[in-house]
């Protein structure tokens, strides 16, 4: 539990009892990410049963959900995203672009790539909700949440990291606590097999997640050395955007 409420105080905005923070259950906390998903998941299903009762357009519908996930998260992941853009439009050789990460001010570059992200969402939930969503759909939907911090999770204990000290290093410890990445890849395999309620739309995902995760670890250790958090941080948004893409392509196939 302590760690559980570690992991909520870091990755959510939602208000956690006050405890004493210990090495070991901070190192756990990871196991407990994917339930931060299943938090904005249900958050997210309880907005759209109230926004399809009243009958708001899809295009609004969209722009809550997206402003739902920043205000739960406070934008911890897009801050990942924002100054991974900075760091990679530098073209600067590898321990500037570390610098870059570490950097709290905000380049042109991050701002471009937030705008663009949050368009392709947007564009991409539009597209979702204008159609009717089936409860097996639906719950497919749900689930990007949860699916993409278990990917982003395992990833952030099986890969290489860039430095011995920032946050993910101080979560996690060097070495990633014994029995946390089979408890991720328990919450993976728990993810993959509940997707496949929406055949179609759990091929695309995964098809899609795979190249992107090769990707991203080509891209992490080529430029960066290796993981950080602001690069796991990219990793995620860029897992979610996929899983919003490949719902929608799905039900264009459909």
């Amino acid at each position: 539990m302590r760690a559980i409420l570690i992991m909520f105080a870091i990755y959510t905005r939602i208000p956690m009892p006050q405890i004493q923070w210990d090495e070991k259950s901070a190192r756990y906390a990871i196991c407990a990410f994917p339930l931060a998903g299943i938090a904005i998941s249900l958050v997210q299903w309880g907005l759209l049963l109230l926004m399809n009762r009243v009958s708001v357009p899809a295009a609004a519908q969209a722009c809550v959900l997206i402003a739902a996930v920043i205000l739960i998260t406070g934008g911890i992941h897009l801050d990942g995203l924002i100054d991974t853009a900075d760091a990679r439009s530098s073209y600067a050789d590898r321990e500037k672009k570390l610098q870059i990460l570490k950097d709290p001010h905000v380049g042109a570059f991050g701002i471009l790539r937030l705008a663009l992200y949050l368009m392709l969402v947007f564009a991409g939930l539009d597209t979702v909700l204008s159609h009717d969503l089936g409860p097996k759909a639906l719950f497919a939907a749900l689930l990007i949440p949860v699916f993409s911090r278990a990917c982003s999770g395992l990833a952030a204990e099986l890969l290489p990291r860039a430095r011995k000290s920032g946050m993910l290093t101080d979560l996690i410890g060097e070495e990633a606590p014994e029995g946390t990445t089979v408890f991720l890849a328990v919450w993976l395999a728990a993810c993959i097999v509940a997707l496949f309620v929406e055949p179609p739309f759990a091929l695309l995902y995964l098809a899609a997640q795979a190249l992107l995760t090769m990707y991203y670890r080509r891209m992490a250790i080529r430029e960066f050395g290796g993981v950080t958090g602001d690069l796991a941080g990219w990793y995620l948004c860029m897992s979610e955007l996929v899983g919003v893409w490949a719902l929608a392509i799905a039900g264009w196939i459909r």
